[in-house]
């Protein structure tokens, strides 16, 4: 396992971010914190207070923390790409992309998952079993350790890759399988 700053775009498998998905996401809470912001701006000019001008501040970093999450989901490069040999996961950052670039002996499963959350609410991942050795670069990787100890908690893997459209994962499953060696297993749990 090694760290990797962005995953190539030429590998014979690359799932892309989904920019649209991303900007759609984060739009509402955009507009409201923009919009609040405007208001206490108008509430600073009207009545030079500061509790209007704290508000309009709050709000204005709540702008920028959206537009910064809007970016680390769509522009930092594509989620996932592998070829015969390596296999690249996005892992994570926010000021920067943080990724990994693992051999395929390093991965000893590759699952497709459907998680159930809170009120019924469903999503597909694909998940990535490591060998010890792995997880234990990965965990020894302080920028990497703290995320994929969220994920496995979570999810059962410290790597995962959420679906993006319908049949992404899907696709990707099976290129994968193809790329694989022999020894890497592949299953879907639901």
């Amino acid at each position: 396992m090694q760290r990797a700053d962005r995953l190539p775009g030429d590998a014979k498998l690359v799932v892309a971010a989904d920019a649209r998905r991303a900007v759609r996401e984060h739009a509402s809470t955009v507009a409201i914190f923009f919009g609040t912001t405007v208001v206490a701006g108008l509430g600073v000019a009207t009545t030079r207070s500061v509790v209007w001008l704290v508000l309009g501040l709050l709000c204005l970093a709540g702008v920028v923390l959206e537009l910064l999450l809007i970016r680390a989901q769509a522009a930092f490069g594509p989620l996932l790409a592998a070829d015969d040999e390596h296999v690249w996961v996005r892992a994570g950052g926010f000021a920067r992309p943080r990724s990994v670039r693992l051999d395929w002996p390093e991965i000893t499963a590759v699952t497709l998952h459907l998680w159930h959350g809170r009120r019924g609410t469903t999503a597909r991942y694909l998940a990535f079993d490591l060998t010890d050795e792995a997880t234990a670069a990965l965990d020894a990787d302080p920028r990497l350790a703290r995320r994929a100890r969220h994920l496995t908690a979570t999810f059962g893997s410290p790597l995962a890759v959420a679906e993006q459209k319908e049949r992404v994962l899907d696709d990707a499953l099976r290129v994968l399988r193809e790329l694989a060696p022999e020894n890497v297993r592949f299953t879907q749990k639901t």
